[in-house]
């Protein structure tokens, strides 16, 4: 019968598809736990599990030439953000990955705040923004809303959106439910969740890359490993990638070192494991398709280039480039390609504009 299946569907299968998640996280969590206990034995002493006190941000964080602080209250969150150049230009924001901040965006505000309002956000639950308790608050139909009140908040109708990694997944699907709220987008070594499923489980290259994602399923475990040795994770995502010099490890270690400051980027990937059925089925197809750049540098520890074609089926509208040798860290690691193909790709569609709000 109808109900039947719609139990099936709606409960049994998605429940045996979290089992068998948490099952591979359990794997995952034991090994390292093993590791973890023969180092605390052979060293005798659990130090390496400690973070060093960082007391003062390294002067980097509140470097003038990358704007002025700004903390905004929307609808029940407090975010906070740094802000550059002429509000009444078009708005220009940017939405970091998984472990970073706002600061991860230095490159392109130096860059692009000469001709837009670059706004670079702190996601809910990240750096400075506050965050809530429970990880069902980092659903993405939070995470998208925050998104939506933020422009709002500003005064504006309408944005150029830059997201990576986890920001890019919320841009996804923020062009699928909000297509009014964006004029043009650029997002960086990010996939779509559908897209990222498939790839999962068509490839076991990709099943192994992302591991982290089984793993970070499991209360306290992950962020008591993020956190060995001093953080050491920090420097371990960076070891590939160009233009992060050790005052940028500083400084995304001193706003992960923070008590409980790791809990929110892991409960993104608690939340969101599974599909949002509601938020699948929510799509603006009346809006024309904004403009879209997709870069990916091929290089990805996490991701498979495929996700490449894949997203292109996906979008009309959507202009692809692969930045050959590039790491996960895209704009930080080949900034100068990444500005350029940026500003190529605007001066095609938005400079020509009068700038109007």
């Amino acid at each position: 019968s109808f109900a039947m299946a719609g139990i099936i569907n709606n409960y049994i299968v998605p429940g045996l598809v979290y089992a068998v998640i948490y099952s591979i996280g359990l794997f995952y969590g034991s090994i390292i736990c093993l590791f973890t206990l023969y180092r605390g034995i052979r060293e005798k002493s659990f130090d390496f599990l400690k973070v060093k006190s960082r007391p003062l941000p390294p002067k980097c964080l509140n470097d003038p030439e990358l704007g002025e602080h700004a903390y905004i209250q929307i609808k029940n969150i407090k975010l906070h953000c740094v802000e550059k150049g002429d509000r009444t230009k078009p708005l220009m924001l940017f939405l970091h990955g998984f472990p970073e901040s706002w600061y991860s965006w230095r490159y392109q505000i130096k860059e692009f705040s000469k001709d837009y309002w670059t706004v670079a956000v702190d996601l809910r639950g990240y750096g400075e923004s506050e965050r809530p308790e429970g990880y069902r608050y980092y659903r993405l139909r939070y995470l998208l809303e925050d998104v939506k009140n933020l422009i709002e908040a500003f005064g504006k109708e309408k944005c150029i959106m830059v997201g990576t990694d986890w920001g890019g997944v919320l841009g996804w699907y923020f062009l699928q439910i909000y297509p009014q709220y964006i004029d043009s987008y650029v997002f960086l070594n990010s996939a779509h969740p559908v897209t990222f499923r498939k790839i999962v489980l068509s490839s076991f290259q990709q099943f192994k890359k992302s591991w982290y994602v089984f793993f970070n399923q499991l209360a306290y475990l992950p962020e008591m490993y993020y956190r060995q040795d001093d953080i050491k994770v920090v420097d371990k995502l960076y070891e590939t990638t160009k233009n992060v010099t050790p005052e940028d490890i500083e400084a995304y270690k001193f706003l992960l070192g923070k008590p409980g400051a790791f809990i929110p980027p892991v409960d993104y990937y608690r939340a969101n494991v599974m599909p949002d059925i509601e938020l699948s089925k929510r799509r603006t197809t009346d809006h024309p398709a904004p403009r879209g750049l997709f870069l990916f540098g091929n290089n990805d520890d996490f991701i498979d280039v495929r996700v490449v074609e894949m997203t292109k089926r996906m979008y009309y509208n959507l202009t692809t480039e692969i930045i050959q040798g590039a790491s996960h860290f895209v704009q930080q690691d080949e900034y100068q390609t990444v500005n350029r193909l940026m500003r190529e790709f605007l001066k095609n569609g938005y400079e020509e504009r009068p700038t109007s709000d």
